[in-house]
């Protein structure tokens, strides 16, 4: 047997590398788009979604894993592991959490730990690999999910969006249609942070932007972790480069968002997901 295992669901935009070397199982959630429900990540590339997206005569949707999915998942984690721990997108966002609750009834084992990360992304990404990375250590899951309750505080997520048009026919966000009238031509960023999307500015030009996500992550102070979060931006490359002068530039990962995630920001958002020192 294996230990402890990590399960989280695609929201979590890890790098299929990296899932892939920490032994990490991630139940994809759907796509709605042009009549057809698509397994995100598998039936559906980031690369293809977003070459898709701008011609789309009606906004995708986004649907939880279906029940069937997640116990699955967990039958075939039983095979490697005395427990698993789920964690996985924030409860406020999604139904992925209470879903997950209803696949528990359906396994006798393993015994499996379900953590609401309060986050999406690599804000829940991270969780999911520093789980797994205490788990390839024999940390028992005890010490693995006292971390995680004392970590997520600490995670931020700060973006810059091209527009707020992709949040606003989502619905998803209360704020959105408040101001979306007076941000109009405007750029607005946004911090995401333990289950709560918020306005935290508005810019005129994409340069100014992205300066201006570069102060407040270097406001952040020390970091323990960093990634670069994108929705297939022709400059994530230079600005991972400039995150450079901040976080050592070879462990910054970088992570481009899903469909589920990627439908409701838009294009050619850009940010950040760090965990600031304790």
């Amino acid at each position: 047997m294996a230990g402890v295992r990590i399960l989280t669901d695609s929201t979590s935009d890890i790098p299929p590398e990296v899932a892939r070397r920490l032994g990490i199982t991630v139940v994809p959630v759907y796509v709605q788009m042009e009549g057809r429900s698509l397994r995100d990540g598998e039936q559906l590339t980031r690369e293809e979604f977003y070459r898709r997206l701008p011609a789309l005569t009606q906004s995708p949707t986004t649907a939880t894993p279906p029940l069937i999915d997640f116990v699955t998942a967990l039958r075939n984690l039983a095979d490697v592991a005395d427990e698993v721990i789920a964690v996985v997108v924030s409860a406020n966002l999604s139904g992925v959490y209470n879903m997950l609750s209803l696949a528990l009834r359906e396994v006798e084992r393993p015994r499996v730990h379900l953590v609401d990360s309060r986050q999406l992304m690599m804000g829940l990404g991270w969780q999911a690999i520093l789980a797994a990375e205490a788990a390839a250590a024999n940390r028992g899951v005890r010490e693995i999910l006292g971390h995680l309750r004392e970590i997520q505080p600490r995670i931020r997520i700060l973006g810059l969006l091209d527009t707020l048009d992709n949040l606003q026919r989502s619905g998803r966000v209360a704020w959105v249609r408040a101001v979306a009238g007076r941000l109009l031509h405007i750029k607005p960023l946004i911090e995401f942070r333990q289950g709560q999307a918020t306005l935290i500015g508005q810019v005129r030009t994409r340069h100014k932007g992205i300066e201006r996500i570069l102060e407040l992550t270097a406001g952040l102070g020390r970091l323990e972790r960093l990634a670069v979060l994108h929705t297939s931006s022709p400059d994530v490359e230079a600005f991972r480069a400039r995150l450079g002068a901040l976080f050592p530039l070879e462990q910054i990962l970088t992570s481009q968002v899903g469909p589920a995630v990627g439908t409701h920001l838009g294009p050619a958002a850009l940010g950040i997901a760090a965990i600031t020192a304790a």
